[in-house]
């Protein structure tokens, strides 16, 4: 970038040339979405000031965000945001980014007829995206979510509370149900859902993901063994000891692992019912079972 006056079109038009040139995927939607962020607009706002000039104090940061994105650190890690169920939720390293897919995993449960008052565990909670905007949508309801990573639940907390979220949410420490069986020794604490994204990627598919993937996100969100069914294998056989009567488990899975996960249910006699729905692309991705 020379020392010209830049303008917002002349700095978009120039940062789209150049992410092309380095193949990043999105170029006109990431020079634009990390252009409002330092210039703290929206991207509406950018297209009714484009004749606006941008200055040096703007320039050396913008700068440092072009390099970093194209050694493809994700947009969402540069500009600590990421929209989800129309929401904005702080992220970075610390979490798995959250998807579309995972979305429709919110809206089965809020589509899905219950009684008003639910007592729902979420596993695996990351960013805490799942668990907080079912506390805004549900407010009724009692809420715990765990994670094996301290410093995902820092970010997860932070996310609660942004949305004024923390008194809903109970958030515990460690590996799958470890925490609830600390604390439910008597094991008269059930719930009416059990919610999970696990990671799902096999070990031996590390090297199909897409470098922003791949090596800025963390690992133990995305592998789960040679198959990837590591931990979706366990969350079929424990979840149902603490699944209240007629209780549901909903949890995320691969687009090609449909047939093996059915075959894991089948094989498990506690569930009554299960059905797999599909996802924006017609990928059976969210599966939904139920005890009696």
């Amino acid at each position: 970038m020379s020392n010209k006056i830049w303008r917002v079109v002349d700095l978009l038009d120039w940062t789209v040339g150049y992410f092309q040139q380095h193949g990043i995927p999105n170029p006109r939607l990431d020079a634009e979405v990390l252009l409002a962020h330092l210039l703290e607009k929206t991207r509406l706002q950018l297209y009714l000031h484009f004749e606006m000039p941008v200055f040096q104090e703007h320039l050396t940061p913008f700068r440092e965000l072009i390099k970093k994105r194209i050694a493809h650190t994700p947009v969402s890690y540069l500009t600590n945001r990421k929209e989800f169920m129309s929401l904005d939720f702080y992220v970075d390293e610390r979490v798995l980014i959250p998807r579309p897919e995972t979305e429709q995993l919110v809206e089965t449960i809020l589509t899905t007829k219950t009684e008003n008052s639910q007592r729902l565990l979420e596993l695996g909670t990351g960013s805490g995206v799942i668990a907080t905007s079912l506390a805004l949508q549900q407010p009724e309801w009692e809420i715990v979510a765990t994670d094996i990573s301290e410093s995902a639940l820092t970010v997860a907390q932070k996310n609660a509370e942004t949305h004024a979220c923390t008194e809903r949410i109970k958030f515990l420490s460690g590996d799958l149900f470890e925490p609830i069986e600390a604390i439910n020794t008597n094991r008269n604490t059930r719930f009416d859902w059990i919610v999970c994204n696990p990671p799902y990627v096999k070990n031996t598919e590390r090297d199909t993901l897409s470098p922003d993937v791949r090596d800025y996100e963390p690992e133990i969100a995305l592998f789960a063994g040679d198959d990837g069914l590591v931990v979706i294998r366990r969350l079929i056989a424990e979840a149902p000891k603490h699944l209240a009567p007629g209780g549901k488990l909903i949890f995320e899975i691969g687009e090609r692992q449909a047939d093996s996960v059915r075959a894991l249910i089948d094989a498990e006699s506690t569930y009554c019912t299960y059905e797999l729905f599909k996802d924006y692309a017609e990928k059976e991705r969210i599966v939904l079972a139920s005890v009696p």
